[in-house]
């Protein structure tokens, strides 16, 4: 059951605050108080203890509060209150609100109206009189105050103003969702605990055509002597819904007598009230349906930003952004970058560390920007990390293939960035889970699923082998063989894994003939000595990759473990390295 207490000073709402079923909090003008109020003078540093049950409120006034509580004109050290009721502190008076969809579904008017009639977009629209355009005036703060309030504060907010705008005995704020209805807000001309029925056709009714006021009026003739409405002490209610992308829609209502909207013993007075008060709520539904999605959609792009380059982003917010980012089965491009040596010098001194953060920020932003150019999307920051990704939320076309031209700009602009900086980066591809996988207090777009974890396996080996770039099998089936060269470093097993897997370096085409022969040259030197390392011929091994080792550290790699494994060749050799730590 939602639960609220609305501090109001001057038929002002003050503060609204949402309360936990089975809470103790503090209520005073203190900063460590629970439930601040610094308007109230007369209000102690801590001046009550407020205790919440399910369906009710106990306030204890503390011992060393200076001025009473006053409950019903008297001066109380302790009341239980129910839904509807309030106290006084000072000048200020506390409302206890509460509600069930259960009261409110079963709080349905029997009976049809005498008179009814729907507002089409066009009459809302309309310039209107000038008394009418003078209470718009009121109201067109309420986008502004929007912004500055909680969405709580916001609806009692704006239930007080628009009640006083259109003269309504009542107001209300509520969600319509399939599990039914859901009290937002209200505020009423008498802050008496009193049934207030809602019809449920006119609220159906308005739920489907949003923006499109409604209006019912249960008065066939106004004279004096006229039998009391059906609606019991109400001769008339307006309904307007709105709707914001991924929420629950919005429900104005609102409720009044003829008596108390000024009008004359006339139908044609009381028709037209009607309908200027109409437009009214349809304007001011209109304008925060407006105003909400362009709060909403800001936010998502602030939480885009930090992970979608711009055209992505663009895609997300074109469509429903809930839904776009909703977890799904998707095959992904998955990149682990890190820095090298970073990690190293913050094990050894943290002063380093903060000595080199202006240069770390600027190496970030520079290999942001190229996972960015290449329309990746980096999930999160990792320290001296980053974890990338193609091919989620959207499909992308040649996403391996562009992952890994990222990774060599990666590798070349390091270096300019940053002079003497370093890298190593793993690429991998495979089944993913995507989307928001966040809590419902920090949200995060993110991944899960095997691949992540041997990709990160991948960009460790790239430590031990000496090379800035490593990337899997399925990588290499999926390269254009016209832009990226691709060499078989070693087939290896990386640890904490059951299940081997080759790794392979990849390099730009040369643009000159005399350059791309040179590098073929290598990397088939290197080819022919890994063959011969693999069958366990280590002498053979280590004589066809000496004359590389200085040019090719990979080659050099393979070259230092012939070397070794002469002296001890590994038991029941395979051909697999087997490799003794992460990286």
């Amino acid at each position: 059951m939602p639960m609220a207490i609305v501090a109001k000073s001057q038929d002002r709402t003050v503060s609204v605050f949402e309360i936990a079923v089975d809470s103790r909090k503090v209520l005073g003008r203190s900063s460590t108080a629970d439930y601040r109020i610094t308007e109230e003078h007369y209000m102690s540093r801590e001046h009550a203890i407020i205790i919440a049950s399910a369906d009710a409120l106990r306030v204890e006034r503390i011992e060393s509060a200076r001025n009473p509580i006053f409950y019903n004109g008297e001066a109380v050290d302790q009341i239980d209150l129910s839904p509807g009721q309030f106290f006084v502190i000072g000048s200020t008076e506390f409302h206890f609100m509460a509600t069930s969809q259960k009261s409110l579904k079963d709080s349905a008017t029997k009976g049809a109206p005498a008179d009814s009639f729907h507002m089409t977009k066009e009459e809302v629209s309309d310039r209107g009189s000038a008394k009418d355009r003078l209470r718009l005036l009121d109201l067109m703060e309420l986008p502004e105050v929007l912004r500055s309030k909680s969405r709580m504060e916001f609806y009692v907010y704006a239930c007080g103003v628009l009640r006083m705008a259109a003269n309504a005995s009542w107001v209300r704020v509520l969600t319509i969702s399939d599990d039914g209805r859901d009290l937002l807000a209200e505020d009423a001309e008498l802050d008496i605990e009193q049934d207030r029925p809602m019809s449920d056709s006119l609220v159906t009714a308005a739920v489907e055509e949003p923006l499109k006021p409604i209006v019912y009026s249960w008065k066939q003739e106004l004279k004096p002597g006229v039998e009391a409405t059906k609606h019991d002490a109400i001769d008339w209610a307006i309904s307007c819904a709105m709707t914001v992308p991924g929420e629950d829609s919005v429900l104005f209502y609102l409720a009044g007598t003829h008596d108390g909207s000024h009008v004359q013993d006339e139908l044609s007075d009381v028709k037209e009230f009607l309908r200027n008060t109409g437009r009214l709520v349809g304007l001011v539904a209109d304008s925060l349906s407006r105003a909400m999605s362009l709060q909403k959609m800001e936010t998502w792009e602030t939480r885009l930003e930090r992970f979608f380059p711009k055209k992505i982003a663009e895609q997300i917010l074109g469509d429903d952004a809930e839904d776009a980012l909703a977890p799904k089965i998707a095959e992904a491009t998955v990149m682990f970058f890190d820095i090298r040596g970073f990690s190293r010098m913050a094990e050894e001194n943290l002063n380093d560390i903060l000595k080199h953060q202006g240069a770390l920020r600027r190496v970030m932003t520079a290999m942001t920007q190229c996972v960015f150019d290449e329309e990746g999307v980096v999930l999160r920051y990792m320290g001296d990390g980053i974890l990338a990704v193609w091919n989620v939320p959207f499909p992308l076309e040649n996403h391996v293939q562009r992952a890994c031209i990222a990774a060599l700009d990666m590798t070349d602009k390091i270096g300019e960035v940053s002079e003497g900086w370093k890298c190593g980066i793993g690429i991998g591809v495979g089944d993913v889970v995507a989307g928001s996988l966040g809590s419902e207090q920090v949200y995060a777009f993110d991944i899960v699923g095997a691949i992540a974890n041997q990709t990160a396996r991948v960009e460790g080996t790239t430590k031990m082998v000496g090379v800035p770039i490593l990337v899997t099998d399925e990588v290499v089936k999926r390269l254009s063989k016209d832009s990226i060269i691709t060499r078989r470093v070693a087939r290896v097993l990386p640890v904490g894994m059951d299940t081997e897997m080759s790794v392979h370096t990849i390099h730009r085409v040369p643009e000159d003939d005399e350059s791309r022969k040179a590098l073929e040259d290598r990397l088939a030197i290197h080819a022919q000595g890994l063959e011969a390392f693999e069958k366990g011929n280590w002498q053979e091994a280590f004589d066809v990759l000496l004359p590389v080792v200085q040019a090719d550290p990979a080659s050099k790699w393979v070259f230092g473990l012939a070397h070794v494994y002469q002296g001890s060749a590994p038991r029941d050799w395979r051909g697999v390295v087997e490799l003794s730590s992460k990286g």
